[in-house]
C-alpha cells in the first residue's frame, strides 16, 4: 500500500515536472525571435572607394566585407571548423559528444594547469544564433532558446549558408567583423592571399580577440594558433609536416593603418551629398571619382607652397619641445624631425620615423621679413616639421593662411581631386565648396566669351585702354577704375587685353554689351547663385562672391566645346543588398534596351545630357587666348613646361583672395588662396605670385608620373588659322605675328571692316 502511494507521488511529481517543463518550453517558444536568417544581412558600414575601387574611408564603427561561401578560401573554412566545431558538417545544430568531451577536457586542463586553451561546447550554429538572434546573457533560458533556434535553422538552411553567415558576422578584433576585413586589418592582405598559419591565427581569434593579441600576449597567441593548427592536422586538413613547419613560424601582424578611417574634405563632401539626398539610413558601397595619386599631389602641393610662401611675412613659430605635442598635429606629407646639431650652416636633423639624418641648407630656410637663418630660430632637441621638395629639405610650420584645390574632368564633371584646406583636423570647413569669395579677374574670360558669341567683337578687335568714370548712383561717389599697374597701355587687341588681364578694356567690353546682357550670360552658364546681386559695375571685375567649385565648373566650357557639366564626386552607389542606388551617366541612350517582345530593332541613339551654352568655336577661341596668357601674359611663369596649358589668374582688391585656373587637355584645375577671415595676403601679391605656383607644382608632379603624354587641345571644325600682328591685330605674314583662330563669319566681318577702312582711306 505504501509502495502504491509512493508511486502515486512519483507519478504526480513527474506529471507536474513534465507540465512545468512543457509550460516553460512553451513560454520560451512563444518568446523566440524569427529564425528566418535568410532575411538577415550583416550590418555593414558605408565604404567609400576611389575610382579604381581602392578603399578610402569607412563610415561607422564596424569594418566588414561580405563574402559568399564559394568565395571563402577552403583553408579558412577548415581552420574555423577545427577551432570551433569539427563535426559542423555532421551534427544537427548541437553536439552531445562535443559537449561531454569539452567538459572532461576543460576539467582536466583546470586541474593540470598545463594548458590554457579551453574547449568550447557551442556549435557554429549556436554561436551564430547567439550573435544575430539572441543576446549574450549567461542564463539557462537563453541557452535553451539558442538550442531550439539552432535545431530549426539546421532543418531550414544549408550548412554552407550557415557557415557563410557565421564567417561574415563573427568579431575578430581590430574593429573587424568577418574574415575578409580581419585579413586586411591583421595582415594587410586579401583573404585569398593568406598562408595556412595565418588562416589558423584568424580562426583562433573568435574565442577572444583581445586575449590572443600578439602585441599584448605573444605566447598566448602562439599557443592558441598552434592549437588550431594541431586540430587541422588531426582532422586531416593539413599534414604533420605542415603542422611542424607552420607551428614554428612567427605571428607577424601588420601595423594598423588608421588613416583609412579618417574623414577628410572629400569624404565629408560625399557623405553630405548622400545625406542631403536622404541616403543616410543605410550602408552603401560608394565608388567615387577620386584619383588618389592626383589627390596626394594636390594636398602636398597646397601645403608646401603655402608654407614656403608664408616665410616672407611670418617669423618662425614652428618648434615643439615635446614629441607627443607635435605628433598630435602631424600629417602624411610632412615628416617630424629633431634637431641633433645646430653648430653649422647645415643644420643636422634626425627624421624620427626613419632615423635618417638630413641637413637643412641655410639659404633655403630663411624665415620672416628679416630672413632669420635656421641655426638662430632652431634650438638643440627641438622637434619640427620637415618637407622634402625635389630632394631638398625645408623647415615648415603650421599655416595661418589657407587655400583649396579642385581638379575636374571638364568632359563629364568628375571631381578627381578635392583639397578643402591645409588641415582637416584643425578645420573641416571645405573651402572648395563652402568658402564664397570674390573671383576677381577670373571672371574676365566669360565676359570675353559673351563678347565673341554676340559677334560684336573678334579676337583681333582693337580697343582703347584708357581711363573711364562711372556714375554709381544717387549719393554714391564716381567710380574711377584702374588697371592693376595703375597704367594705361593705349590700343590693345581683344586677345592681348585678356592675356594681360586688363581691367579697363574689360569694363568697356562689359559696358558695351550691357550689364543685363552679361548677367544673362553668367546666369546661362550658372556662374553665380541666382540670388546674387549682380546688377553693379563691379560685377564686371568679379566683385560678387562665388566658390572655387562653381568657378572651376564654369571654366570647363572652354575645354569641352561649350557644355555645362555638373560637378560630381560619385560614380556609383550600391546598397548592401546590391541595388544600384546612384549611377551618374552623362549620356542617355534611346533604344539601347529591347526584348524578344519588341516588334522590330531600332538603332540606338546616344545623346549627351550636357547643356550647350556657347559654341565650340567660341570655346576654343577663349581657350587659345588663355593659352596665350600662359605664353605671354599673367601666367607666363608656366611657359617652360612642355605641355599644353591655358590659364587665368584672379586677384581681388587689397590681394585678399587669389586664384588660378589652369586648363589642360585632360583637366581643369582650380586653386584658391586666402585667409578664413579675409585680410590682405601681402602687399601687391597676385594670383600669379601665390596661387599659380600651387598649380605649377601639381602639373609638374602629374607630368613626372605620366611621362610621354601626347595630349593636345582639340581644335573644332569651322575654325580658320591666320597669322595676326599681335599689336595691331592686322592679318599679316610679317614679323611680330601670332597664330589666331577665326570662324568664317568672323573673317567676313573682318573683310567688311577692312573694306570700310579702305574706302575711308581713299576719301
Amino acid at each position: 500500500m505504501k509502495l502504491f502511494k509512493y508511486l502515486q507521488y512519483i507519478f504526480i511529481i513527474s506529471v507536474l515536472g513534465i507540465s512545468i517543463v512543457v509550460l516553460y518550453l512553451w513560454n520560451i517558444q512563444q518568446d523566440l525571435p524569427d529564425y528566418n536568417i535568410s532575411k538577415y544581412f550583416p550590418n555593414e558600414i558605408t565604404k567609400i572607394y576611389d575610382e579604381k575601387y581602392e578603399l578610402m574611408y569607412h563610415v561607422g564603427n564596424r569594418d566588414r566585407f561580405y563574402l559568399d561561401f564559394k568565395d571563402i578560401p577552403e583553408n579558412m573554412i577548415n581552420a574555423i571548423i577545427s577551432a570551433e566545431d569539427k563535426t559542423f558538417f555532421q551534427h544537427q545544430g548541437f553536439d552531445i559528444k562535443g559537449i561531454a568531451n569539452a567538459f572532461f577536457i576543460n576539467l582536466k586542463n583546470i586541474y593540470s594547469n598545463n594548458n590554457n586553451n579551453y574547449v568550447g561546447a557551442s556549435t557554429i550554429t549556436q554561436q551564430l544564433v547567439k550573435n544575430i538572434l539572441l543576446n549574450r546573457d549567461q542564463t539557462i533560458s537563453r541557452k535553451i532558446k539558442e538550442l531550439i533556434l539552432s535545431l530549426r535553422i539546421e532543418q531550414e538552411y544549408s550548412k554552407e549558408f550557415i557557415i557563410e553567415l557565421y564567417l561574415n558576422e563573427i568579431y575578430f578584433g581590430r574593429r573587424s567583423y568577418g574574415v575578409a576585413s580581419a585579413s586586411f586589418n591583421y595582415f594587410n592582405k586579401s583573404i585569398f592571399d593568406l598562408d595556412i598559419h595565418e588562416y589558423a591565427y584568424l580562426a583562433a581569434l573568435p574565442k577572444g580577440p583581445n586575449n590572443y593579441d600578439p602585441k599584448k600576449n605573444y605566447k598566448k597567441a602562439i599557443d592558441r594558433r598552434n592549437y588550431v593548427l594541431k586540430q587541422m592536422e588531426l582532422n586531416k586538413f593539413i599534414t604533420l609536416d605542415q603542422f611542424n613547419y607552420y607551428s614554428n613560424l612567427n605571428i607577424e601582424i601588420s601595423k594598423r593603418n588608421n588613416k583609412k578611417y579618417k574623414s577628410d574634405y572629400k569624404t565629408d563632401f560625399i557623405l553630405n551629398y548622400l545625406n542631403s539626398n536622404s541616403y543616410n539610413e543605410n550602408a552603401f558601397y560608394i565608388q567615387s571619382t577620386i584619383d588618389q595619386s592626383l589627390q596626394k599631389i594636390s594636398e602636398k602641393s597646397l601645403i608646401d607652397n603655402l608654407a614656403l610662401f608664408e616665410r616672407k611675412y611670418r617669423n618662425w613659430d614652428g618648434s615643439f619641445k615635446n614629441y607627443d605635442d607635435i605628433l598630435k598635429v602631424g600629417n602624411e606629407h610632412w615628416q617630424i624631425g629633431k634637431v641633433v646639431s645646430n653648430d653649422s650652416d647645415l643644420l643636422k636633423i634626425s627624421i624620427i620615423d626613419t632615423n635618417e639624418i638630413i641637413f637643412l641648407d641655410k639659404d633655403n630656410n630663411l624665415y620672416g621679413p628679416k630672413k632669420v637663418p635656421p641655426n638662430v630660430y632652431l634650438s638643440l632637441n627641438d622637434y619640427l616639421f620637415i618637407t622634402n621638395i625635389d630632394g631638398s629639405f625645408y623647415a615648415v610650420q603650421l599655416h595661418e593662411i589657407n587655400g583649396a584645390v579642385v581638379i575636374m574632368d571638364p568632359f563629364n564633371g568628375d571631381i578627381v581631386s578635392m583639397v578643402g584646406g591645409v588641415d582637416y583636423d584643425i578645420s573641416n570647413f571645405n573651402r572648395v565648396s563652402q568658402a564664397y569669395r570674390q573671383p576677381g579677374s577670373s571672371i574676365k574670360p566669360f565676359i570675353y566669351a559673351n563678347a565673341l558669341e554676340t559677334r560684336k567683337y573678334l579676337p583681333n578687335t582693337l580697343l582703347l585702354d584708357s581711363n573711364i568714370l562711372l556714375d554709381q548712383g544717387i549719393n554714391l561717389p564716381l567710380w574711377v577704375p584702374k588697371n592693376y599697374s595703375n597704367k594705361s597701355f593705349g590700343e590693345l587687341t581683344f586677345r592681348r587685353a585678356l592675356e594681360t588681364s586688363n581691367n579697363l578694356v574689360t569694363l568697356k567690353i562689359g559696358l558695351d554689351l550691357g550689364i543685363n546682357s552679361v548677367n544673362k550670360f553668367l546666369d546661362k552658364i550658372n556662374f553665380y547663385d541666382k540670388s546674387s546681386n549682380t546688377d553693379v559695375y563691379s560685377t564686371l571685375l568679379g566683385a560678387v562672391e562665388n566658390n572655387l567649385l562653381d568657378i572651376t565648373k564654369s571654366y570647363s566650357i572652354f575645354l569641352n566645346g561649350g557644355y555645362i557639366v555638373e560637378p560630381s564626386i560619385i560614380k556609383k552607389v550600391v546598397s548592401n543588398e546590391g541595388e544600384l542606388i546612384i549611377n551618374n551617366d552623362y549620356f542617355k541612350c534611346s533604344h539601347c534596351k529591347f526584348s524578344n517582345e519588341d516588334r522590330s530593332y531600332r538603332m540606338p541613339i546616344i545623346e549627351s545630357q550636357k547643356e550647350k551654352v556657347i559654341s565650340p568655336q567660341t570655346s576654343f577661341q577663349i581657350l587659345n587666348i588663355l593659352e596665350g596668357a600662359v605664353k605671354r601674359g599673367t601666367g607666363k611663369s608656366l611657359n617652360k613646361i612642355n605641355y599644353p596649358i591655358a590659364g587665368k589668374t584672379g586677384t581681388t582688391n587689397e590681394s585678399k583672395d587669389l586664384w588660378f585656373f589652369g586648363l589642360t587637355p585632360r583637366y581643369v584645375i582650380g586653386v584658391y588662396v586666402g585667409y578664413d577671415t579675409p585680410r590682405s595676403i601681402g602687399y601687391r601679391e597676385t594670383g600669379s605670385s601665390v596661387a599659380l605656383p600651387i598649380f605649377k607644382t601639381i602639373i609638374e608632379n602629374y607630368l613626372l608620373h605620366n611621362k610621354n603624354l601626347n595630349d593636345k587641345f582639340v581644335v573644332p571644325t569651322d575654325l580658320i588659322v591666320k597669322k595676326v600682328n599681335k599689336d595691331s591685330g592686322k592679318i599679316s605674314d610679317g614679323q611680330n605675328t601670332i597664330i589666331d583662330y577665326f570662324t568664317k563669319d568672323q573673317l567676313e566681318i573682318l573683310n567688311d571692316i577692312n573694306k570700310v577702312e579702305s574706302i575711308g582711306g581713299i576719301n
